[in-house]
């Protein structure tokens, strides 16, 4: 499926909505949220308390873009279903960025609007311009990264991870850089997708770009990293990572560290055996943020659903895939991630090189993306 945000993330089961359950969150007291008017969710309660209350009341919670094996979004279903009341209903599971943003622009104020995205960062800009986001602050905001949170509560940022490679190892190497990828062996083998409407992929050529010399704040060398490779035959077109490996279209994908481990069974079925890497010499990271929607038709429990997020069942349920919870530090702290999770996320050393671009760094890349990538990549790539 062109223009995914999703990856290797999407999974090959068919897509459709998901209905789960869920009831109280908890006695503790929210920071203070606006009322109705200036971007802010109407009917939001005051407190924690009160903001379970009236989701319950409500019912159902509706997201969009939450594939189930995209950063174990299948087993946070599940934890928020045994612990609360409320339906959950998940529509286009594999959906882009660019098309969770256009979901709340053409179904504002309808039912079907959805109450929560989980969009890229390079997408956050835009949502606040447009104002198709409400202001929520969440009780645990304290304990989250300066850099992984809105200053207004426009948004805040559950998780992170880090661009890595997956192969099949049965048909080509394992690269240990981005440079590797110009072997001849990779020719015709390396998925990629549209990074003017996905996160994931314009991470990738951020990272790209970090290897070649390039920096957060200049994204030119990875477009040209890309545009050699498509002038050279060696990328193919695609997002559907996992189904790309699967059929043979494809041998490498590129992708989140956080969906590799929830594709692991099915790609053994299919005969692949991945293989992932997160290259020595262009290591990026970036985070996806969970915002409410503006005027969203349950306000209430797309806030729960927020803090279940942030919460530390959510923050484990994350990091069982390799997705860093942001209130990583406070839960090392106290020893609330299992020793066995904490093995599946990154090594500290990658971790450390992490550094998160700015708003004005995301905004950079995307206006260079769209003036550039068509006419230099995509072009020779049949999109």
């Amino acid at each position: 499926m062109t223009g995914t945000k999703r990856t290797v993330g999407v999974t090959l089961r068919a897509a459709g909505a998901v209905v789960l359950a869920v009831a109280l969150l908890g006695t503790s007291a929210c920071s203070d949220t606006a009322g109705a008017g200036g971007g802010s969710a109407s009917e939001l309660g005051n407190s924690l308390e009160e903001i379970t209350k009236l989701a319950k009341e409500e019912g159902k919670v509706h997201l969009i873009a939450y594939p189930e094996s995209w950063a174990n979004y299948g087993e946070s279903f599940e934890g928020f279903t045994n612990k609360y009341g409320i339906e959950v209903e998940v529509s286009n599971p594999e959906g882009s960025s660019a098309e969770e943003l256009e979901a709340v622009r053409t179904l504002q104020g309808q039912a079907t609007q959805p109450d929560v995205l989980d969009i890229g960062a390079t997408f956050t800009k835009q949502a606040i311009d447009e104002n198709l986001l409400a202001t929520y602050v969440p009780s645990t905001v304290d304990e989250v990264p300066k850099a992984l949170k809105d200053p207004d509560g426009k948004w805040v940022a559950a998780y992170y991870g880090v661009m890595s490679i997956g192969v099949d190892a049965n048909k080509v190497d394992v690269p240990k850089t981005w440079a590797d990828l110009k072997d001849p062996q990779y020719k015709g083998q390396i998925a990629m997708g549209d990074p003017r409407k996905g996160a994931s992929q314009l991470a990738a050529v951020f990272a790209a770009g970090l290897a070649n010399g390039g920096s957060i704040g200049d994204i030119e060398k990875g477009i040209e990293f890309f545009e050699d490779l498509a002038a050279d035959g060696y990328l193919v077109s695609g997002d559907t990572g996992a189904q790309m490996l699967a059929t043979g279209e494809a041998a490498v994908v590129l992708d989140w560290n956080f969906n590799f481990p929830g594709i692991v069974e099915e790609m053994k079925a299919s005969g692949v055996d991945l293989q992932v890497t997160t290259p020595s010499d262009g290591v990026y990271g970036t985070y996806y943020a969970q915002p409410l929607t503006i005027d969203s038709p349950q306000p209430n429990a797309g806030a729960l659903w927020i803090e279940w997020l942030l919460s530390d069942e959510g923050a484990v349920s994350y990091a069982k895939s390799g997705a860093i919870p942001a209130r990583y530090q406070s839960l090392v702290e106290r020893d609330a991630i299992p020793a066995n999770v904490l093995d599946k996320l990154p090594d500290a050393e990658i971790v450390e090189q992490i550094v998160f671009p700015s708003a004005a760094d995301n905004e950079a890349a995307t206006t260079l993306i769209t003036e550039e990538w068509g006419d230099r990549v995509a072009s020779k790539m049949g999109f």
